[in-house]
């Protein structure tokens, strides 16, 4: 049982190592002659490590979407419809196009640009809104820029809720989790002491009874 746990162990061990040197070439690109990735550069302080850096480009984009409308639309469409930001593929792009197939391909689309024009030339003959509604409308500007305000306020403080959670999760990661870890690896080399200790007393006492 025991030799099938260190086998356990040693497998698990080696994949883990496997997979942490797989990690480490993804973020070095580089390896030494021997194949085995070069480790990356300590940073020379916590505020230069990854963690702390993703968490400055958070606050600077935040801090920039508050005081950019401009900034927060993009955000907000990107939220809603993530398809637009993606990249087309190098592949799907038409080559070698002759100019006969670009003019069969925009003549394709010919029969859009009247109804385009048409709609763009009915918006000249669109009623201009009732005083009274814009002027309701302004009158509301106040209350509406204060529900802003509080809508970035309430976005500041959750942003600060998930900084928050995020250290507490770490927090109890190292504790928990790592130090639960180690205490039981100090736990599991005990009793591997303590059976060892009994199998040579066990012996001892094999030794001398075969001898009386």
């Amino acid at each position: 049982m025991a030799l099938e746990n260190d086998a356990v162990a040693g497998a698990t061990i080696e994949l883990l190592e496997s997979r942490l040197r797989r990690l480490t070439y993804l973020l070095t690109g580089d390896a030494n002659w021997t194949g085995i990735p070069t480790a990356p550069a300590k940073p020379a302080s916590l505020e230069e490590s990854v963690s702390r850096r993703l968490l400055h480009l958070e606050r600077d984009l935040e801090r920039l979407s508050r005081n950019n409308p401009a900034v927060r639309d993009v955000l907000l469409l990107h939220d809603r419809f993530p398809d637009l930001f993606r990249p087309t593929p190098p592949q799907t792009l038409p080559e070698n196009l002759t100019t006969q197939n670009l003019a069969s391909i925009v003549l394709s689309y010919a029969s859009a640009f009247p109804e385009t024009a048409s709609r763009l030339t009915s918006l000249n003959d669109l009623p201009i809104p009732d005083a009274q509604a814009s002027a309701s409308l302004i009158e509301l500007q106040p209350r509406l820029t204060e529900l802003a305000q509080k809508q970035e306020d309430q976005a500041r403080e959750i942003s600060e809720l998930r900084v928050q959670t995020a250290r507490a999760l770490q927090r109890w990661y190292e504790i928990a989790l790592v130090g639960g870890g180690e205490c039981w690896a100090e736990w599991e080399g005990r009793l591997e002491d303590v059976e060892r200790e009994v199998r040579r007393e066990e012996v001892v006492r094999e030794r001398r009874a075969k001898e009386l």
